[in-house]
């Protein structure tokens, strides 16, 4: 299946007001802002967005958020994570009702399945999605690590738009285009890797720091993509402090969250059981940001 989604697509946190709700407002506001920015697309109730924290009613609010706030202007993604496939099947037809360009879905989560259990369940799911699917590899979370050749099995579907790979193989992102070939996008989903994913033939890269850096996180895409390697070494060689501190913290949702509070855009705290950044972290974090931005 070919398909033309292909670049940054920013992964977004789940603000919160004082007394818990969601902030709906907050937002739409940091959408407008990350998609005026440049990035391909936005992929809500991901990991980073706390999905597995939320109610269904918080869960479909933000969803018609979302939609609305991105209002055609980029490709929308939404996670559909769930354990069952029957659930994950009725999250993919919400998000395709509710105006979704594609879902995102994960192995059954908890269990410890085998790769061959995991494609049985995932097959029919996809076979009957209303609208093209990412498969999201993420063996440290699913803990099964779903190969090259397991993910083709998901081909004859027909709906098998793209992977985002999470394993930290070194050579994955080659190995999957080489499976896969040219049809399915890959896209690298750690953070900390993100270059030698594009050098590997990546078609982009979901990235929770894109929603804290988005002019960044798209620059870099954007060189790499056309070929100015030496630009994009240059950038990566100063973004990459930032990613790191990232991506290497155990409370990295609460680490995006504080920066953007620190940058005026108020996030709020994160739900229980999720860690929170301490001041160090955040600091430290600040720091690398304010050294990158000033070497503009």
């Amino acid at each position: 299946m070919t398909n033309p989604m292909r670049g940054v697509f920013a992964v977004p946190t789940t603000p919160y007001t004082e007394d818990g709700a969601q902030n709906l407002d907050a937002l739409s506001r940091r959408i407008d802002e990350v998609v005026a920015a440049g990035v391909t697309g936005i992929l809500g109730l991901g990991a980073t967005g706390e999905a597995l924290a939320l109610t269904p009613a918080e869960r479909d609010a933000q969803i018609k958020t979302i939609v609305s706030a991105v209002d055609s202007r980029a490709h929308i993604v939404i996670g559909c994570m769930a354990y069952t496939p029957t659930e994950m099947s009725a999250q993919i037809s919400q998000a395709a009702d509710r105006g979704a360009d594609a879902v995102m879905v994960t192995p059954p989560f908890y269990g410890g399945l085998e790769p061959d259990a995991v494609i049985a369940a995932l097959h029919p799911v996809l076979a009957g999605a209303e609208v093209p699917v990412m498969v999201y590899n993420n063996p440290h979370s699913t803990g099964t690590d779903l190969l090259p050749d397991h993910l083709a099995a998901l081909a004859d579907t027909g709906r098998l738009w793209s992977v985002k790979e999470t394993s930290g193989a070194a050579t994955r992102i080659r190995e999957l285009r080489d499976r896969l070939g040219q049809d399915i996008e890959i896209f690298v989903g750690a953070d900390g890797i993100a270059l030698e994913g594009f050098a590997q033939g990546a078609s982009g890269w979901v990235a929770a720091s894109a929603w804290l850096l988005p002019e960044h996180c798209q620059r870099l895409w954007a060189l790499a993509d056309a070929g100015e390697w030496a630009g994009a070494v240059e950038l990566w060689t100063r973004l990459g402090s930032a990613l790191g501190l990232i991506e290497g913290n155990a409370a990295f949702i609460s680490l995006i969250k504080q920066a953007l509070g620190h940058r005026g855009h108020e996030q709020g705290p994160v739900r229980p059981p999720l860690p929170t950044a301490d001041s160090e972290s955040l600091t430290e974090l600040m720091t690398a940001i304010a050294a990158l931005e000033e070497e503009r």
